[in-house]
Order: structure tokens, then sequence, then C-alpha cells
């Protein structure tokens, strides 16, 4: 195809999962099988297909309170400049206005300035940082706080209804949630990595605790995502020898502000899901 890529845009599936974990593989993102099954249900996700190859693809993922996030917009190296990425964002944005859902992002720098064509607007910012964890206790002994309790901790500071999602990452194996239910940290596995986040918390010393405690039980690589309102947690990082190596703008579509207690969400759960 030319540089202006006429394949349709088509909804994909549980069958396409091995293909999308090629695009996220090729970007060397952390996504799992399990992530991209979410982005296809509960959540929508599109794709371009070039000579049966998926080239490119888009995901939306509405939660109850009126907004969603739109993430993995993906177009594989061979298939860039051909107006894919723009074609399936206008499709994200015409599906959550059909869920009557806010569009939400995490926008590289460079991204945020194409997307400030469309009308989303910058409300705050984030950082990636990567180390390595001390794993110092035994996760078998960790304590971990009632799961409702937490889920309902998570609506209050988040600002809308994403139980399907946190129910997920703890029902996989692995998985390990830290806290109590007012202050609370999610670690999860991914492809490359142990992702820290959500980390829920409305004390910056709490939260400075909660993350030592966190990395005192992972080895190997770690990344996390830390948002504005976590800017107390940097000397912990540091101490620690992580490094931010990446940064993102949460931006916003079809409202002015972010919902929910900003300052309660200091870690996200990715920019893939806010």
């Amino acid at each position: 195809m030319g540089p202006t890529d006429a394949s349709p845009s088509v909804i994909l599936g549980v069958a396409d999962i091995d293909d999308a974990l090629l695009l996220s593989d090729e970007a060397r993102w952390n996504q799992i099988a399990e992530d991209w099954a979410l982005f296809m249900s509960p959540g929508e996700c599109y794709g371009v297909r070039t000579d049966g190859r998926l080239v490119a693809s888009a995901a939306i993922l509405p939660f109850a309170g009126g907004f969603g996030w739109i993430s993995m917009v993906l177009v594989t190296a061979d298939s860039r400049r051909r107006g894919l990425a723009s074609r399936l964002m206008d499709r994200c944005i015409e599906a959550m206005r059909r869920h009557g859902a806010a569009s939400l992002l995490d926008a590289t720098p460079e991204g945020a300035l194409v997307y400030s064509q469309l009308g989303f607007r910058t409300r705050c910012r984030m950082a990636r940082w990567r180390g390595m964890g001390t794993e110092s206790r035994n996760r078998e002994a960790a304590i971990q706080p009632d799961r409702s309790a937490i889920l309902q901790r998570d609506r209050e500071a988040f600002g809308g209804d994403r139980g399907f999602l946190l129910n997920d990452f703890l029902n996989r194996p692995g998985t390990l949630v830290l806290g109590n239910s007012r202050s609370f940290v999610l670690l999860r596995q991914g492809r490359r990595a142990t992702q820290i986040g959500p980390l829920v918390c409305a004390s910056p010393v709490e939260a400075r605790e909660l993350l030592e405690l966190a990395f005192s039980h992972v080895s190997g690589p770690i990344i996390l995502d830390v948002l504005d309102a976590g800017e107390g947690l940097h000397p912990v990082l540091e101490k620690h020898g992580f490094e931010a190596f990446r940064t993102f703008e949460r931006m916003v579509l079809d409202r002015n502000d972010l919902p929910g207690i900003v300052s309660d969400v200091m870690v996200a759960a990715g920019p893939e899901f806010g």
C-alpha cells in the first residue's frame, strides 16, 4: 500500500493475541498475553492488517464513571508514516464517545504534540523508572489486605470503577498486593519486568514505606510509572539506584480535569491502564 494505507481497520479478538504481542514486543513494551486479552474484552481493540500481517493497533478501555483509557497505539516499523495511527485514534475517540465516555491517555512528549491537535489537553505528567528489586522478604509470608476494601479505595482515588482490571491482575499467578484498606500497592508480572502500580496512598511518608516494602518482595527488574503526585517517592527510587528513562503526559479529551483524588494516585497501573 502507499503512504496513506487504505487497508480497513478491524476489531481484534483473542485469536489475534499472538500477533498483537509481536507488535508490543517489537516496541519493547511490557505487556503479556493477559493484558492484550483485557483490551479485547471488556475493552475494544482495533487493528490494521497488510497481507494478513497485523501492522497496527489501538485500544480503548472504558471504566464505569464516564471515562476510559486509549492505549496500545502501535505501528510496526515498516508501516509507519501511512496514517494508520491517526486513523485508529479517530476510531478510538469515536468509540469512547459512543460509550458516553471522555478519553484519557498517557502520551510520550512526541505523541502529546499529535494528540493536542485532536483536542487533548495535558493535565499532569508521569515518569517511568526502572531498577532492580532487593528481595529481602518472603512473598509467601506477605499479609495481603482485603480485596473488596482495595477495590473500594481504588474507586475513590481513581475516580471510576476499574474493578474488572484490578481483579484480573489479582487473579494472575505472581501478583501481590501490599498495604491496607487505605494505602496499597500492587505488583504484577510483565513481559520484561515486574510492574509496580497502582500505588494509592494519601500520605507521602506511608507511600515511601510501601514502595520500600514492594522492592523487598521482588527479585529482578522492576518498572513503575510515577505521577506528579508521587514526587515524594523520588528519594526512595534514587536510593535504590532506579533511573527515570521515559516521560509521559496524562491528557484528557471531552472533560476538563482528571477524575478522582489526583493526589492519592502516586504510581499508575501503567500508561496503558491509567
